[in-house]
C-alpha cells in the first residue's frame, strides 16, 4: 500500500511540473508573440525613379532605402504601404500627416532639421558631378564656366552652387529629365552623389566618368513629423537600424546596390 502512494504522489509530481512547464511555455510564446504583432500600417512614400535608392523593377519598388526601410518596418512589427510620386511633393504629404517618412535618399541639412526629425543616418554620401568620358574634364573646378544639370529639389543644387557658383546649374524637375540633359549633350554635366553616379553609369552603362573632387558631404536619413507619432517612430527606427547595421544588413544592400560597403563611413555619424 505505501508503494501505491509513493507511485501516486510520484505521479502527480510529475504532471504538476508538466502543467507549469506547459504554462511558462505558453506565456513565453505569447510574450515572443506581444512582441512581433503587428503595430499596425506605417505609410511610406518615394519617388520610385531614383536608381539606386528607390526604382521599379519589373513593376515593384525597390532600391537600398526602399529594401531598408522595409526590412526596419517589418522587424518592427508594422504592415508598409508605400505611395510614390514626385520628389518635391512628397514632404507635402509629410507635412499634412498623409505619409509616415520619405525613404528617397533623403539628406539631412539645417532647414529640414529645424522642421523634422531625422532617424539615425544609414547613409553618407558625397556632392559630386558626373561627365561624358571623352571630355577633358578631371575636378568639379574644371566645369566652371559650363552648365550642369540637377534637380530642382536636390540638395546637391545648393551644394554646387555654395561650393562653386561660377558653375552654371540648369535645373530640371526630375532626376530622370537630368540625366537625359547629358546623354543628349544639352549640358556639360549632371550632379548628384557619388554612389549613385556610379551605380547608375555601371548599371546603365553609360559612357560618362565622374570627377575628383566632393562639394559637399551629407547624411542620409528618414524624416519624421514633429509630432507625438513621428517621435515614436523616430525611436523605433533609431534602434532598429542600429541593429541593421550591427547584424551587417547595411553591408549587405550597400553592396547590392551601391557596389560597395558604406558601413565603414557611418562610424563617424552621430546620430
Amino acid at each position: 500500500m505505501k508503494k501505491i502512494w509513493i507511485a501516486v504522489v510520484g505521479i502527480i509530481v510529475v504532471l504538476a511540473i508538466a502543467f507549469l512547464g506547459i504554462k511558462q511555455l505558453n506565456k513565453s510564446q505569447a510574450s515572443s508573440t506581444d512582441v512581433h504583432k503587428s503595430k499596425g500600417t506605417i505609410n511610406l512614400a518615394a519617388t520610385g525613379t531614383s536608381f539606386p535608392t528607390s526604382y521599379k523593377k519589373d513593376g515593384k519598388l525597390v532600391g537600398f532605402d526602399v529594401e531598408l526601410t522595409n526590412k526596419a518596418a517589418q522587424r518592427l512589427g508594422y504592415k508598409t504601404k508605400w505611395t510614390t510620386g514626385e520628389f518635391a511633393g512628397l514632404f507635402g504629404q509629410l507635412d499634412d500627416s498623409k505619409i509616415d517618412t520619405i525613404a528617397n535618399d533623403i539628406a539631412v541639412t539645417p532647414e529640414r532639421s529645424q522642421k523634422y526629425l531625422f532617424s539615425k543616418v544609414y547613409n553618407t554620401e558625397e556632392t559630386t558631378i558626373a561627365v561624358d568620358k571623352n571630355t577633358s574634364y578631371k575636378t568639379i573646378r574644371d566645369l566652371e564656366g559650363k552648365t550642369v544639370a540637377s534637380a530642382v529639389a536636390s540638395n546637391n543644387t545648393e551644394n554646387l552652387r555654395k561650393y562653386d557658383s561660377k558653375i552654371n546649374i540648369k535645373t530640371f524637375e526630375g532626376r530622370d529629365d537630368i540625366f537625359q540633359a547629358l546623354l543628349v549633350g544639352h549640358v556639360d554635366g549632371v550632379v548628384n552623389t557619388r554612389n549613385n553616379l556610379k551605380a547608375l553609369i555601371k548599371f546603365k552603362h553609360y559612357k560618362w566618368k565622374v570627377v575628383d573632387g566632393n562639394a559637399a558631404s551629407v547624411n542620409i536619413a528618414l524624416p519624421f513629423k514633429k509630432d507625438t507619432r513621428g517621435k515614436k517612430l523616430k525611436q523605433q527606427f533609431d534602434k532598429e537600424f542600429e541593429k541593421l547595421i550591427a547584424d551587417g544588413t547595411v553591408k549587405q544592400l550597400s553592396v547590392k546596390y551601391f557596389g560597395y560597403d558604406i558601413t565603414p563611413n557611418l562610424k563617424s555619424t552621430s546620430k
